[in-house]
């Protein structure tokens, strides 16, 4: 009795496994995996690329991908074809979230003025995107201790109109804090007592950020944007 039900077990172990083979096969075969030049279609290709900085940090980071559509997901680019940032040959990544993309660090200091990426397709044709990066400087002193009155901050590195959004946090869970963006003229930025109406007494966290986009106008079918962001930050105590 003990074999007849030992043989039994062991029949339908095997049927199992041949059962699980058979669906492990079925789901190879339906896979709809394609190589990067099939995904590669330059009608719907978009070029997405950033630059972002923080006063502080000694280095910069471009980050360059390739979309199947504005917001669709980051593909491969086909075999033969290069990513290069100046004169340098970028070496693709890729993780689960972000899919595949092209990543470098640059000390900040010496990557000041004009940049190109160059998307190259297999047969030579280049795609060149030009880009001139100038860090956000705070030309102003902030002392550690900051009266209840207008502020008056100079900032280089801008254009004569340009634009930053100015964030500033205090330690009181209730308090509604500075959160806005500003159009900058000729450098000068002005918080008012009013804003700092909105602060309470007790440390205070500012944060400057130079954030805009550009378009990649020298793309493919569904052209692209640059993305370049600078952040400075300064903490004071802010006192009646």
């Amino acid at each position: 009795m003990f074999c007849v039900s030992l043989r039994y077990n062991r029949q339908v172990c095997f049927a199992a496994m041949i059962l699980l083979v058979f669906m492990l096969v079925l789901m190879s075969c339906g896979r709809t995996d394609k190589p990067a030049d099939q995904q590669f279609n330059t009608n719907r290709v978009y070029f997405n690329y950033s630059i972002s900085a923080e006063e502080g940090d000694d280095n910069l980071t471009v980050l360059i991908r390739f979309l199947m559509g504005e917001n669709d997901e980051a593909i491969p680019v086909p075999e033969g074809a290069s990513v290069m940032l100046d004169d340098e040959i970028l070496n693709p990544d890729s993780s689960k979230k972000a899919g595949t993309f092209y990543e470098v660090h640059k000390p900040i200091t010496s990557f000041t003025g004009k940049h190109t990426i160059t998307y190259a397709d297999a047969s030579g044709k280049q795609y060149k995107h030009e880009f001139n990066f100038q860090p956000l400087v705070l030309s102003t002193y902030v002392p550690d201790t900051v009266q209840r009155q207008d502020m008056q901050l100079e900032l280089l590195g801008l254009e004569e109109e340009d634009y930053v959004r100015i964030l500033a946090t205090d330690t009181a869970f209730s308090s509604e804090g500075i959160n806005r963006l500003d159009t900058i003229k000729n450098g000068q930025l002005s918080i008012s007592v009013d804003d700092l109406s909105k602060l309470v007494n007790g440390p205070v966290q500012l944060e400057l950020n130079r954030e805009y986009e550009i378009p990649v106008e020298n793309g493919m079918g569904s052209g692209g944007k640059m993305a370049i962001t600078y952040r400075l930050r300064r903490e004071f105590i802010l006192k009646d």
